[in-house]
């Protein structure tokens, strides 16, 4: 009987991956405008890459706008100053977005809770001043405009279209990436560390270097949002590095499910979703938004993914 339920839960699982993955490739065709796809994906992301830090390690950061922010910015003055190769500069945004974790993650680490997110909050706060300030190399409160949109071995960027599925292919690569992150040993130590620091330390884990290298990690694949997002916008405005983003994406992961992948990748969609379709009808969008929030996070305590996984639905 225990074979059967484990089976059916499985074969209900590819089902719901499939159907997702369609509704992802014909996503475009059903929504008002493509750009709004793109961005997205781009946030669905974001909020996957986020959640192996929160979801995963336990780790509540109020500081990855930083990551986003620093992927969007190489990227972008890589393109526009350098005339730089888009795979070049989308790796150099992520390598840079790693970089800045080491220090971050180092010292804040050490930390726990609050502190924690203070700490991290403090950081990502330190980057948006810098950024403000240091004018000649990002433009200030103005962003970096005019960046153009390399070709792709060949194949042009021109069109919305384009960019949604040149998007789409780096999301489905970062989601098989992270999927093999969690389902690893080191994945299921990650878990064991978030349950229990002391009982994974009494068994030969080192929580601290754990939880640093899944700190990279999560800040690597959200430089790989900035990166995508400085390539759909043709611009970087100051915004990325902003408190406010961070806030965002934590909301997206709560709302989705923490610890599942696929619902930081729900909430996501869910989130920019109604924030397009409110703000197009009514300006009391964001109070609409904030208490729809607290309706679904009563309802639904695991998240809208993590109640339907622990309802045995999907």
């Amino acid at each position: 009987m225990a074979d059967f339920h484990e089976k059916s839960r499985k074969r209900r699982e590819k089902i719901f991956y499939g159907v997702a993955v369609l509704v992802l490739f014909f996503l475009p065709f059903f929504i008002p405008y493509k750009a709004l796809g793109s961005q997205i994906l781009i946030f669905m992301l974001f909020a996957m890459g986020y959640d192996i830090c929160l979801g995963y390690a336990g780790m509540l950061s109020f500081g990855h706008a930083a990551f986003f922010g620093m992927g969007a910015y190489v990227t972008g003055l890589l393109i526009l100053r350098h005339n730089a190769n888009i795979l070049v500069a989308i790796f150099a945004g992520v390598l840079f977005s790693v970089l800045l974790a080491f220090p971050i993650g180092y010292t804040a680490i050490r930390r726990r809770g609050i502190y924690f997110a203070m700490v991290t909050l403090a950081y990502a706060q330190m980057v948006y001043f810098i950024a403000f300030k240091w004018t000649t190399l990002t433009g200030g409160d103005d962003g970096l405009h005019g960046i153009p949109r390399p070709d792709f071995f060949g194949i042009s960027l021109e069109s919305e279209t384009s960019v949604y599925y040149f998007i789409l292919g780096f999301l489905l690569l970062a989601i098989l990436f992270a999927f093999r992150v969690v389902h690893s040993p080191f994945g299921h130590a990650l878990v064991s560390i978030r349950e229990s620091e002391q009982r994974a330390q009494s068994i030969g884990f080192n929580p601290a270097r754990f939880k640093l290298i899944a700190f990279v990690i999560s800040a690597g694949l959200c430089g790989l949002a900035g990166s995508l997002y400085c390539i759909l916008q043709n611009f970087v405005p100051l915004k990325t590095l902003h408190w406010s983003i961070s806030g965002d994406i934590v909301m997206m992961t709560i709302l989705g499910g923490m610890g599942t992948l696929v619902g930081p990748l729900f909430g996501g969609m869910f989130v920019v979703l109604l924030r397009e379709v409110l703000s197009t009808y009514t300006h009391l969008w964001a109070l609409i938004m904030g208490i729809s929030f607290i309706v679904i996070v009563l309802v639904f305590r695991k998240g809208i993914i993590g109640e339907l996984k622990k309802r045995a639905i999907i």
